[in-house]
């Protein structure tokens, strides 16, 4: 292809992009659907127009990345562009991917079967004694064990109601899983979630549930079991804050 490739783009990932030093960057992986790259700590990606729209990564509408990329792309980021395979990146749209605040209905707790042999609380309220048996926990660029956790994480800060205790005992142990998952971890801190899960959210639904549920292998079933037990764990005596949000995907 000739000329710059468009691409949308979350507003964390622009700001981190225009923040970082000129040149090559590690590559983490790479596939026909999605490119993800160590950028200084943070895991920033590209993918296809059929890929998950992750929310630390640049989204295209190339059927096929190894149009542009090949089999074993070389990336850099050049004047806060990302470069791909010497094709320059152009942010033409940015996407809110900010999680709505939950809507009534998602608080069945049958947790979806790809979850029984995680260790999980029935009344929905993740400690940090939980941490040692999801962080890290299952194979993959993300752990089945990293995706409940952050569709807790997710659906507590779309609530208004972030764990004092778990958010930042989760951020000191980052560390000990895929530098995706960890990225991935981090947005869901911040409420920052796939489109998928954002539909879920403003209104769980067959529909919804079974989208969610499609993601991946086992992500979104992680997902929704860590967004049911998040609504689960909320009680009339939390101390609920404002917060409003849109819906992921909206141009910014």
């Amino acid at each position: 292809m000739s000329g710059p490739l468009p691409v949308a783009a979350p507003q964390r990932v622009r700001e981190r992009l225009l923040a970082a030093a000129d040149g090559a960057r590690p590559v983490l992986h790479a596939s026909s659907t999605a490119i993800y790259v160590d950028l200084d700590g943070w895991c920033l990606g590209i993918v296809s127009a059929g890929a998950t729209l992750v929310p630390c990564a640049l989204w295209s509408r190339l059927p096929d990345l190894t149009q542009v990329a090949g089999r074993h792309p070389r990336v850099e980021v050049r004047d806060g562009t990302f470069v791909v395979g010497g094709h320059e990146t152009r942010i033409g749209r940015l996407v809110d991917v900010t999680a709505p605040a939950p809507r009534p209905g998602g608080r069945s707790l049958t947790p979806h079967p790809v979850t029984s042999g995680l260790d999980l609380p029935a009344d929905g309220r993740l400690t940090t004694t939980h941490l040692d048996g999801l962080l890290g926990r299952g194979p993959g660029l993300t752990p089945l064990g990293d995706d409940v956790l952050a569709g807790w994480l997710a659906t507590r800060a779309a609530a208004g109601r972030p764990d004092p205790v778990l958010v930042p005992a989760v951020r000191r142990r980052l560390g000990v899983t895929t530098l995706l998952s960890a990225t991935l971890l981090d947005c869901a801190l911040r409420g920052e979630v796939l489109p998928q899960l954002a539909d879920w959210l403003a209104g769980p639904t067959t529909a919804t549930t079974d989208a969610l549920v499609a993601v991946g292998a086992t992500s979104g079933a992680g997902l929704l079991t860590g967004a049911q037990l998040a609504l689960a764990s909320l009680t009339d005596q939390d101390n609920p804050h404002d917060h409003s949000t849109d819906r992921p995907g909206r141009a910014a």
